[in-house]
Parts: C-alpha cells; sequence; structure tokens
C-alpha cells in the first residue's frame, strides 16, 4: 500500500543514511521498523496522580445531617476551639 506523510527533515535524512549503511530500500527499512514497533508488547501507562491546588485533608470527623458548617464551625475544625 502507498503512503504519504510528513517526517522532520533530519529524521528523514537519519533514515536515508541508515538504509544506505543496511543496504536496504528505504520503503523497506520503514516497514521493517513499524512492524518491530507493532511486535513488541504495549507497557501500560501509569494513570497519573491527580494534582489538586489545596490539599486533601483525610480523616475528621464527618458532618452530621443538618448541622450548618458556619465560617465559625470552620475556624473551630482548622484550628481547634477558641481558648
Amino acid at each position: 500500500m502507498k503512503m504519504t506523510f510528513d517526517l522532520p527533515a533530519d529524521l528523514a535524512q537519519r533514515l536515508k543514511v541508515k538504509a544506505a549503511e543496511e543496504g536496504l530500500k528505504l520503503k523497506d527499512l520503514i516497514a521493517e521498523a513499524c512492524r518491530m514497533l507493532l511486535e513488541q508488547p504495549r507497557k501500560p501507562k501509569k494513570a497519573k496522580e491527580k494534582k489538586f491546588p489545596f490539599p486533601i485533608f483525610k480523616g475528621g470527623d464527618p458532618a452530621k445531617p443538618g448541622e450548618e458548617l458556619t465560617p465559625e464551625k470552620v475556624d473551630e475544625i482548622l484550628w481547634g476551639p477558641n481558648q
């Protein structure tokens, strides 16, 4: 099958040199490289850990149903009871 695509000039030049060194036609070198790429097992990508702009706090006491979260209550949760 005939295909047309653009390659960066430096990469195309390196491929031509490699094909000449190997005594291959450029199309045969590229076909061999594609076969090698498709035959090697693919490693699953690690899921990137989400980065949050604010720290995530774990633990603490869950909110009680109907409990209003006021600024004063947040202050108490964060900094402790007023003394």
